[in-house]
């Protein structure tokens, strides 16, 4: 029996709950920064569920792509100018002016990046505002059934809360009429008759604080205005804190299946309560599947407010964006740390599926969405030993670069997209990110005699198993653990630690140009 793919495991799961109708699929987006590559993972994530549901069943489904562009700015991302933006720390991010001036609000700017990049990669997808449900209405019921059930709603939320925090916390957060800040406000009563709540703006510690996700749950430094007055929760004046945002938007949205991070799990199962309390228990909450997170190289959660890491623009920039797909569809369950490193791995391992395939069912066809999208690759060069031969010539141009490749792998056709691509992908991961990053090592006599020995071997041509085999005797001579030999040859010809099988990386330079790199610097 052929083995299931998790994209088909999430829409089995999504049939039983929700039989024969159609089923919309969500994924959020916070636009406090620019979005990041987690953002981009659960789009292609919970299309790829979509797809499986089509696939499986022929189910129509609808993906909505939320932008929580109600949340308050809390604090300025590193990437983002702090002068424009502290200010406005505490106002809604579509209420913030946008620092670039090229949108109506600081929101309208993420969200346009958001939407590019999606496009970019043909998602199908229905762009949502939360400004926009929020001004036109679309949430006023699901409002008024919170303050209909202030109490219940209270109930779910604060035991999970800080005890100094829980006779203040309220579900819902006016936003102050004079400064205009969510951030601050603190509820001091509310009538259901009349659909309005009582505020004091008391600043940065008021309100919802303690209900935020960990990343945000530090308040912001704005100030509050003092000001006390009394507000309708309709049409865009007031908002729902994040404990109650999902229960809001799966009622309000009809939502049957949203992914989210693992350390949102609490916030899932307390919104799952209070939509049945909403919906008066008739409606159960979304199927639902948590995946780990993407961590930078320091191995630190990567986060679009702190704005650092590597990112679809630099990843689409360097290797094929099927790469990337690759990338984000393996294992959700398993964290991934992002680096230049796994870049060039995986890069190498979807250049040798398209040459193997993998087994039935196939990754390659949900990445390529369908089987006709799968390019050809039909090189024994990996990305990660073009990297490294652009890296050791000098980055030269395009045309020597597939000179060598010529060399050594054989004929090759005058223009082959799939090779160009990697070749111009390469060269400029050489140039921003290796060159810069370049060990210089300056040999001890020792060493130098060891790179002079493999030099001698090179002066006589060699199959490239004999040139690996005869690294490993010289190292084993020394008294040297291999990689450590490794690392010393890679350092002298490409000023990297580590590099592609050396036997096969010495043929596609050249055995007589590597011989003489090793001479030049063993002198």
């Amino acid at each position: 029996m052929p083995r299931q793919l998790w994209p088909h495991q999430e829409a089995e799961k999504i049939i039983k709950a929700f039989p024969a109708q159609p089923i919309v699929l969500e994924t959020g987006y916070g636009p406090s920064g620019a979005p990041h590559i987690g953002t981009f993972a659960e789009v292609a994530r919970t299309t790829w569920v979509g797809q499986a549901l089509e696939a499986i069943a022929g189910v129509a489904w609808t993906l909505v792509a939320f932008s929580d562009d109600m949340d308050g700015l809390r604090k300025v991302p590193l990437n983002m100018p702090a002068e424009a933006l502290e200010p406005h720390l505490g106002k809604p991010l579509s209420h913030v002016p946008d620092p670039f001036g090229c949108h109506a609000s600081y929101a309208a700017h993420n969200n346009a990046l958001l939407r590019e990049m999606l496009d970019k990669f043909g998602f199908r997808y229905r762009f949502v505002s939360s400004h926009q449900q929020y001004a036109s209405g679309a949430f006023n019921e699901g409002l008024s059934r919170i303050l209909a059930n202030y109490e219940a709603v209270r109930e779910v939320i604060l035991p999970t809360i800080r005890q100094e925090k829980r006779k203040e916390w309220s579900p819902l957060l006016p936003i102050c009429e004079r400064c205009g800040r969510v951030n601050g406000t603190r509820v001091t009563g509310h009538d259901p008759s009349r659909l309005t709540v009582t505020y004091r703006c008391e600043g940065a510690q008021a309100g919802a604080v303690g209900d935020e996700p960990a990343e945000v749950d530090e308040g912001s430094s704005a100030a509050g205005c003092g000001h006390a007055g009394e507000v309708s929760i309709l049409d865009g004046r007031a908002k729902v804190g994040w404990k109650v945002d999902w229960a809001l938007r799966w009622y309000a949205l009809g939502v049957h299946y949203e992914m989210y991070g693992k350390d949102l799990i609490e916030s899932a199962a307390l919104s799952t309560r209070i939509l049945r309390i909403l919906s008066g228990s008739k409606r159960s909450g979304p199927v639902q599947s948590f995946y780990e997170m993407f961590l930078d190289e320091a191995g630190r959660k990567i986060s679009k407010s702190i704005g650092r890491g590597l990112t679809v623009a630099s990843w689409l920039r360097y290797a094929p964006q099927e790469s990337l797909l690759l990338f984000i569809f393996k294992d959700p369950r398993k964290a991934k740390k992002l680096s230049w490193e796994t870049l060039t791995r995986t890069v190498d391992e979807y250049l040798q599926m398209l040459q193997k395939g993998p087994p039935e069912p196939d990754e390659l066809e949900l990445i390529h969405r369908g089987p006709a999208g799968s390019p050809r690759y039909e090189y024994r060069v990996s990305y990660s030993m073009l990297s490294q031969l652009i890296g050791a010539i000098g980055v030269p141009s395009p045309q020597v670069v597939k000179e060598y490749v010529h060399h050594y792998q054989g004929a090759i056709p005058s223009s082959d997209a799939m090779l160009e691509k990697l070749i111009e992908g390469a060269t400029a991961f050489v140039k921003e990110q290796v060159v810069p990053a370049r060990v210089d090592r300056t040999l001890t006599s020792r060493e130098a005699s060891h790179v002079e020995e493999l030099a001698d071997y090179l002066a006589q041509e060699h199959a490239a198993e004999e040139i690996q085999t005869k690294a490993f005797d010289i190292a084993r001579a020394a008294g040297m653990e291999p990689k450590e030999f490794f690392r010393l040859i890679y350092n002298v010809l490409t000023g990297q630690d580590s590099g592609p099988r050396l036997g096969s990386f010495v043929k596609l330079m050249g055995q007589a140009q590597v011989e003489a790199l090793l001479r030049q610097k063993a002198r």
